[in-house]
């Protein structure tokens, strides 16, 4: 899926409106704070205020009720002043409840202390007080127990709530004016905000239509050449774009499919010319050994004057039937390696067994080999049959490309901890330079016999065995070659007594 890319001019607006929302969620967190607060004090501010009117109004209905029991006791008028006394009580309980301020607790203070006289006064004198039997000895009798001492705290209680009461609603109507000129804010910098966001969204926008337009046109300039002509209009709409970016890519698609095609024939052409190659070396490397045979058979089988076969020519059948051998091996080995049984061990065993295969014929013809065993074991994972091939291929091409009196050096060693390096040199004519880019490819040789697929299967053994082969001319004349192999730790591997 393609990924959709953001304009960058758009990235300032967008942080605006992001700012923007934090802002009004802050705004309105906040509000609903302050609001449940002073929806809280106003509540408690109402109680404060109705426990105090209730405790005036209940006190100066006891004192009525008083004043008409002392005039003429009943029973009713008895259970009445207890209501009244009982409601009264209630309400100082209500307040010591919701009082919270120090001149609050200092006013309760001041009722509780002045109820507790007036009662026990009031209590003590209808106890002792004879009956009254005209009206202003009642009249007299109640200015002298007036209450006045406790409607006066009463009065501030109710007078101190009030205006609680009426600071709460300023301080809830000026937040509600705050939050109404937030709010406008809000609403004028959102459409602002996305009106800027739209016009830099357009502009951007029609700026990036504008270089994709360049760029599909220099598309099609260059597509023009080998697909064909591409007519582009500049496009009035995104649809318009889109269609004719459709069209490019119909012919980008057609020109890759005729790339593909071109491409497997290419392939095609490349493995019909490999097979050709191998079958060219392979009739060359057949052909002169069954020649020579040929013509020492027919000698000896023509009906007149037949040339026998002596041992000499018996001999020559027999190596030149070894080279046949030879030559299919190579082609065997090369066509179908066998997969190397690798275990840990000392390779200088195997060195030195190349080294002793080889030895007969570097006698012969006239070429030193020498070879040094190293100071201690260098171990690495072999397949012994396998990498005594490898040796035995090098020793072979740097016999053959020595001349008589020359000499061919093994050497053995760890280029560091981790590696085993082995190197094969010989004081030869070196490697020709035509022949170092083809070196390692099969039936690329310079020498009167031979395949030119040992070394192709050499290099493959030592890849096989997670390491490499190089090749390179030595700097006093000679071509060097050079094994690398993975080290191995020498606990439980076959390490040979030196």
């Amino acid at each position: 899926m393609p990924r959709r890319s953001f304009p960058p001019t758009a990235w300032p607006v967008v942080g605006l409106c992001l700012l923007l929302a934090v802002a009004c969620l802050f705004g309105t967190a906040s509000i609903h704070r302050l609001q449940a607060e002073l929806g809280d004090s106003f509540r408690a501010d109402a109680a404060r205020l109705r426990a105090a009117q209730q405790a005036q109004i209940h006190l100066r209905e006891y004192r009525v009720h008083t004043i008409v029991q002392a005039a003429g006791p009943t029973d009713a008028r008895r259970a009445q002043v207890a209501e009244d006394r009982s409601q009264f009580l209630a309400s100082l309980d209500a307040l010591d409840q919701s009082a919270v301020a120090a001149d609050d607790r200092a006013d309760l203070a001041e009722i509780h202390a002045g109820w507790v006289r007036y009662e026990a006064e009031l209590t003590n004198d209808l106890r002792t007080q004879p009956e009254f039997r005209i009206v202003g000895d009642l009249a007299a009798w109640a200015d002298a127990h007036r209450v006045r001492s406790l409607l006066v705290p009463c009065g501030r209680l109710v007078e101190r709530s009030q205006a609680r009461m009426a600071e709460v609603t300023a301080r809830s109507e000026e937040q509600t004016r705050w939050a109404g000129r937030f709010l406008l804010l809000a609403g004028l910098v959102g459409p602002l905000a996305g009106l800027i966001g739209g016009y830099a969204t357009a502009r951007s926008l029609s700026r990036r239509v504008a270089r994709l337009f360049v760029r599909v046109q220099a598309a099609q300039s260059h597509l023009d050449q080998d697909v064909g002509q591409i007519t582009l209009d500049r496009p009035e709409s995104l649809a318009d774009l889109d269609r004719q970016l459709g069209a490019v890519v119909d012919r980008v698609g057609a020109m890759c499919r005729r790339l593909q095609d071109q491409e497997r024939d290419l392939l095609r052409a490349e493995q019909l010319a490999a097979v050709g190659n191998l079958a060219a070396g392979v009739a060359h490397e057949l052909r002169n050994p069954l020649t020579g045979i040929k013509m020492m058979v027919e000698a000896a089988v023509r009906p007149s004057r037949p040339s026998p076969l002596t041992g000499a020519d018996l001999g020559l059948i027999r190596d030149e039937i070894a080279r046949l051998e030879r030559t299919v091996q190579a082609l065997l080995d090369y066509a179908k390696p066998a997969p190397p049984v690798r275990r840990p061990q000392d390779v200088w065993p195997t060195v030195a067994r190349a080294v002793g295969i080889v030895a007969a014929q570097a006698e012969r013809a006239g070429v030193a080999v020498e070879s040094a065993p190293p100071a201690g074991p260098l171990v690495a994972r072999l397949d012994p049959d396998q990498f005594l091939s490898l040796l035995t291929n090098l020793l072979l091409n740097a016999l053959d490309a020595t001349p008589p009196g020359g000499s061919v050096v093994v050497e053995a060693g760890g280029s560091t901890r981790d590696a085993v390096v082995i190197t094969v040199s010989d004081t030869g004519p070196g490697i020709p330079p035509e022949m170092s880019a083809t070196l390692f490819t099969p039936f690329a040789t310079n020498k009167r016999t031979g395949t030119g697929l040992g070394l192709v299967v050499a290099r493959r053994i030592a890849a096989d065995h997670g390491g490499s082969l190089e090749a390179g001319n030595r700097p006093g004349g000679g071509a060097c070659f050079t094994v690398t192999l993975p080290a191995e730790e020498a606990a439980d591997a076959e390490v040979a007594h030196r």
